[in-house]
């Protein structure tokens, strides 16, 4: 009888255990399925990028503009410079520095970090 008495208590406490395991699982699976639908409804909301301008004819600024908003992320410097050569425009990096100074200034474009650049919003 006390065998059966130890057997049991082994169940019960592996019951619980297995009890407790399922509640973390199902907690951690319905989290990851609010994630799933919050990032599948945000990418039905998303717009469309804009088509991408010919900013070869642009001027300087409103190129380094341009590519901001197109990127839509925070560039670097460097990241502005090669993203302008793939395009055709032969930049520099102390050229395309000048220019983001005397944005920044006129507030066109903002700094949100340590060399790290975003397009203000336009105006309405």
């Amino acid at each position: 009888m006390k065998e059966l008495e130890v057997d049991l208590q082994r169940v019960r406490d592996e019951l619980a255990a297995a009890q407790a395991e399922h509640a973390r699982l199902t907690a951690k699976i319905e989290g990851l399925q609010a994630q799933r639908d919050a990032l599948t409804r945000a990418m039905a909301i998303q717009p469309e990028p804009p088509a991408k301008a010919d900013i070869t004819t642009f001027t300087k600024d409103r190129a380094i503009v341009s590519i901001l908003r197109q990127r839509g992320a925070p560039m670097r410097i460097q990241e502005i410079v090669d993203a302008m050569t793939a395009v055709g425009r032969t930049e520099t990096y102390n050229g395309v520095s000048v220019y983001l100074d005397t944005l920044l200034k006129t507030g066109r474009v903002i700094r949100v970090g340590r060399g790290r650049y975003v397009a203000a919003e336009p105006s309405p």
